[in-house]
Parts: C-alpha cells; structure tokens; sequence
C-alpha cells in the first residue's frame, strides 16, 4: 500500500504522532505495538480489542505474542511511485476496534508506517474514528483523546503528535496541511522532551508535563468544537506557542 494512504483522515476525530527517519525492524515495531495496546486498554475499555486489516480479508486478532504480530507486520511493506528501496520506506499496519468492519459511532482505526529511514522520510501513527460517520460522544472525550495520544507519543518516541477534530483541518494553511513534522492548530499537543525549552505554555491552556520530560497542552478539557470560538482562540494561543519549533529545519 502507498504511503499516501496514510495522510488523509477521515471525518471525526483523530489523533497521530509523527517522528523523522529511524530505522526499525519488525520485531521492534511489534513489540512497542504490544506496549502501545497495554496502555490503550488502560484508557478505555473501548480499546480492549484489536484486529489487523488487509483489504478483502477477513480481520484477524492481534493477540499479545510479538513473533505472530511482526510477520504480520513484515508483510506490509510501504510503497510509493519513487525509486526507493524497499523496505527503506518502513511498515505499515492497519487495525481496527471491530472484529467485522463496519462504520460505526463507536469504531477506531489505527494506521501506522514505521521503520522509514531514507532522506525526508518520516514515521506515523494515529487513531481515529470511522471515516464518515458521526462519532459517538462518550468515545471523543478528552479523557479518552488525551489518553490515546500520550499513549502514542510515549511508546512510539515520537517528536510531535496532537488529536483534533477533522472539521479543525479547514483552518490549517493550505500549503502546510501535508508537512507531517509541523504542529498545526489542535485541540491537545505534545511535545518531545528534547524540543521543550522551546515552548512557553499559554496561561490560558491545560499544561501537563510528563514524567520523561515532555510537554502536553490542551485548548480545553471538553470535547473540541471547531465552531466554539473560546476552543478556537486557546488552540491559536497554543499554535503561537509552538512556532520555534516549527521554525526548526527538518528532521
């Protein structure tokens, strides 16, 4: 499957994480993909299952063994029209919260592509709910969002990541709406420990620095609505904030 695919989310509600080039194997991604599912569990129990997709096959479980896993992982190698080697471009894994997939109010996918290691190349991993359909209130609650993206952040080791509503994207600058290792305006943002002392919170936003350094701001513990003007102006105050880091060169 081409790398593309992973750059458009649906309607809804999404959280994702990015970080640059790094090489990793299957066996590695495996392994934190267990990590990241013990968390998520944690979270809610909305994310208590998990099922690797491949189109026009039937979903199969991801149980808690890493070698089963990273075969399924090593079979999905990202492509793109480049010349690239393979598997330079990573690894992709889709799955979803549902044994069956069919949209639903309550429905989660998960896309990844790791282990990307060429020149410019940079890694993912975001969770959001079903493309086309109006999410279920209880599972877009700041609680459950917040969650999902420390869990990401963390496990991954990502540099960036943030969770939005998709309605949010309308309001990012046109020309910057693909640059993956960019904060763009957001409803929760999280920062690396090691791009930190760039940032200076907002008075106005929720701030919560982890226990290994890194920074999490929030535009309000409610669920975000783009069209609530008081969301809107604490995320701008936050997207200010981020900007030296956006100032930085890539990666």
């Amino acid at each position: 499957m081409k790398r593309s695919q992973f750059l458009k989310p649906g309607r809804g509600y999404h959280t994702g994480v990015f970080w640059g080039p790094r090489e990793e194997k299957p066996e590695e991604l495996a392994a934190r993909w267990l990590k990241l599912i013990a968390r998520l569990q944690a979270v809610d129990p909305i994310f208590a299952h998990w099922y690797v997709w491949v189109p026009y096959k039937p979903a199969l479980p991801i149980g808690m063994q890493a070698a089963p896993l990273a075969e399924k992982i090593a079979a999905n190698v990202a492509t793109d029209d480049s010349d690239e080697p393979e598997p330079r471009l990573g690894y992709q894994l889709f799955a979803h919260n549902t044994e069956i997939k069919k949209r639903g109010p309550r429905n989660f996918e998960v896309h990844m592509n790791a282990g990307s290691f060429g020149p410019w190349l940079s890694n993912m991993i975001g969770i959001g709910t079903d493309y086309g359909v109006v999410p279920d209130p209880d599972v877009v609650a700041y609680r459950i969002f917040r969650g999902a993206l420390l869990a990401l952040a963390e496990t991954f080791e990502a540099t960036i990541g943030s969770a939005y509503p998709t309605s949010l994207i309308d309001l990012w600058p046109k020309e910057n709406r693909r640059a993956q290792l960019t904060l763009k305006l957001a409803w929760i943002t999280y920062v690396a420990p090691r791009f930190v002392p760039l940032i200076t919170p907002p008075a106005s936003a929720i701030v919560e620095r982890r226990p290994d350094g890194g920074l999490l701001m929030a535009a309000t513990d409610e669920t975000f609505v783009t069209t609530n003007p008081a969301h809107v102006a604490v995320a701008r105050e936050i997207e200010a904030a981020v900007a030296p880091f956006n100032a930085l060169p890539y990666p």
